[in-house]
């Protein structure tokens, strides 16, 4: 592929923010560019100019919170979980810890995302070089993660253009006329390791400068690189395997209820790319797993809430709940129910005392939130929540699952209900009829 490589660090980059021009501040650091050169820069730079990073105003138990809500969002499928640490399969296909989501590097009241399309973002940063400095180069965006059966992070390649990310030479004679038959060459990935050598976890250089290798353009970005996780022949955690062994071997086939939240969440939209991203990661879970709603997944269950809310009065009715310690809507565990509406409406019922509740089967929201629940182990509650209606004149009764059963005003909310009050301003658009 090449006589000899030159890897050369990029420096003089300023601090980056939102909707700086880093082919601009990429293109001044190093104007001796010349065509042929890979660009390899670290996806935290292009996160920030970007905007996908998440302000975060409290103190550090704060800004845990708010990553775990973030890697929650970011993640379509746990593929191993210890402590705190979570092995997950990101929505761009990529597996890797706490889903790219990154407290380094970035301002303390601030957290990093992973860029929406690493790939359009390498396309936009070529072009970009192009035409400040007439170069044709190419551009790989690079994250850092860790490998199974080996100490130590190295950087690997979730952006790429300009040059094709895998090198398939199955098919090919090797020096002794042996024909290759798996050899698939991770071009992307040796590009971003290398560049790493130069660029640094703590020198502030965010982008690197590869010389004097020769490759082709299939412009299929960084796909080629992301193995299916049906080929996978390590695509879980032991444990995990263990379990969804144990579910394969007892689970029946997906239920109606099942078969109905597929449905009401294949239905759903939402302009809220977060409210979007929780969906795509509900569908998956669901795809993944046919007990997706029974409280004994203990890799996490669908549950169905409803905020009761009282519109004439602009109150809504709240539960203080005995496990979790906090004021929240009502709603717990799927049962025998024929819909994620129905079990909505039951538990509001059972929980309200009241009857006569008016349920939307169109959903408010979507919520994942870390609980111990009744399983007695940390879990995850893939919460749908529903708008609920409460008759004039409907007076609550509260049952033995909650501590203490009132009405709020939507302005005289207790603490630490921050989700409660988006969820009333969810509600009175819908009751307005404005969404």
């Amino acid at each position: 592929m090449s006589g000899g490589l030159e890897v050369l660090p990029v420096v003089g980059i300023p601090e980056l923010r939102p909707e700086d021009d880093l082919a601009r501040a990429i293109a001044t650091a190093a104007a001796w560019m010349s065509d042929g050169d890979i660009v390899v820069v670290t996806s935290k730079a292009v996160s920030k100019v970007e905007g996908r990073l998440i302000r975060v105003a409290g103190d550090a138990a704060e800004r845990e919170r708010a990553r775990r809500r973030a890697i929650d969002a970011e993640t379509v499928r746990v593929v191993a979980q210890r402590g705190r640490t979570r092995i997950v399969q990101t929505r761009h296909g990529f597996v890797m810890a706490a889903a790219g989501v990154d407290t380094s590097n970035v301002r303390q009241d601030e957290i990093a995302l992973l860029p929406v399309d690493a790939d359009d973002s390498a396309r936009r940063l070529r072009a970009g070089l192009k035409e400040a400095l007439g170069v044709d180069v190419g551009v790989v965006i690079s994250d850092t993660a860790g490998r199974p059966w080996r100490n130590g992070v190295v950087d690997f390649a979730i952006g790429v253009a300009g040059l094709s990310a895998l090198q398939d030479l199955r098919g090919v004679l090797d020096g002794y006329g042996n024909r290759l038959v798996v050899t698939e060459i991770a071009v992307a990935d040796e590009l971003a390791a290398a560049a790493d050598l130069v660029k640094g976890k703590l020198d502030g250089v965010p982008v690197a400068v590869v010389r004097g290798l020769s490759t082709v353009d299939d412009s299929r970005g960084v796909m080629p690189l992301v193995r299916d996780a049906a080929e996978d022949m390590f695509w879980m955690g032991t444990a995990e395997a263990i379990e969804h062994g144990r579910n394969a071997a007892f689970a029946a086939a997906p239920s109606s209820l099942h078969a109905d939240a597929v449905r009401v969440l294949e239905a759903y939209h939402d302009d809220d790319p977060g409210q979007q991203a929780i969906r795509h990661a509900l569908l998956a879970f669901l795809a993944a797993r046919p007990d997706a709603l029974r409280r004994d997944c203990a890799a996490g269950h669908l549950t169905a809430s409803a905020v009761v809310v009282d519109p004439a009065a602009r109150r809504v009715l709240l539960t203080l709940h005995p496990r979790v310690g906090r004021w929240l809507q009502l709603g717990g565990h799927c049962e025998d129910d024929e819909s994620l509406a129905a079990a909505a409406l039951r538990e509001a019922t059972e929980e309200s005392g009241i009857a006569g509740l008016v349920l939307d089967p169109v959903p408010l929201c979507l919520s994942v939130h870390p609980v111990t629940c009744s399983l007695g182990i940390p879990t995850r509650h893939l919460d749908v929540q529903f708008l609920t209606v409460a008759p004039a004149g409907a007076l609550e009764v509260r049952s033995t699952e909650s501590l203490a059963l009132q009405w709020f005003g939507y302005d005289g909310l207790p603490d630490d209900t921050d989700e409660i009050a988006e969820q009333l301003r969810r509600a009175t658009r819908r009751l307005a009829g404005t969404s």
